[in-house]
């Protein structure tokens, strides 16, 4: 099974060295044909955390500071990570926020690879009832298959307002349904802290 964390840490692990890689590659040659060193990264100042989290119910507010050495612009998302009952690793993951401060708000899922496209997934309120929105899905990748969906003030105002768990569902390589049940506790107050 995937584990997130160490997938953003071997992530966050590659960017840091590519971006290292970059910067001594980039480096200008001294007038002998001699490169210059580059000048050391200075580390993050501190009480300048790269990466912040704050728990609202169910739902974690996960801030990175992007950049070298977490001096970049600061992304926001509020996620919950789905992990079925007796098992320990995740099983999917929900998450919402905006890729940049222009764009709105989108709720992306990671679910596992072996998943059928004759479909598209969508979130409903119980199993069995029409759908609140269907998802889109965008890739798979090694470690999961993306779906997402665009939030307007309406579809947020729904979500916001529910007390009862929510469902993802989609259809695995068999195509058979996969139901998922995400909780909605904290969602609204997880929204409310998310920086605009």
């Amino acid at each position: 099974m995937f584990n997130w964390k160490t997938a953003l840490g071997v992530t966050m692990f590659a960017v840091s060295i590519m971006g290292t890689a970059l910067a001594q590659a980039q480096t200008p040659a001294a007038k002998g044909g001699t490169p210059i060193p580059a000048a050391p990264a200075s580390p993050p100042p501190i009480g300048e955390p790269v990466q912040t989290t704050a728990t609202y119910g169910d739902w974690v507010l996960r801030c990175v500071r992007t950049g070298d050495a977490g001096t970049g612009p600061q992304t926001c998302e509020v996620v919950q990570t789905i992990v079925l009952a007796n098992q320990t690793q995740p099983i999917a993951q929900i998450a919402i926020g905006s890729v940049d401060k222009t764009s709105g708000l989108r709720l992306t899922v990671v679910v596992p690879t072996a998943v059928s496209f004759s479909k598209q997934p969508f979130v409903t309120g119980a199993p069995g009832m029409a759908a609140l929105f269907d998802l889109t899905w965008r890739r798979c990748l090694p470690g999961g298959c993306y779906a997402d969906f665009p939030l307007n003030a309406d579809t947020l105002k729904i979500l916001r307002a529910r007390t009862e768990p929510a469902n993802l569902v989609f259809k695995d390589a068999s195509e058979r349904d996969v139901t998922l049940p995400f909780a909605m506790r904290g969602l609204s107050q997880a929204l409310e802290a998310l920086p605009k």
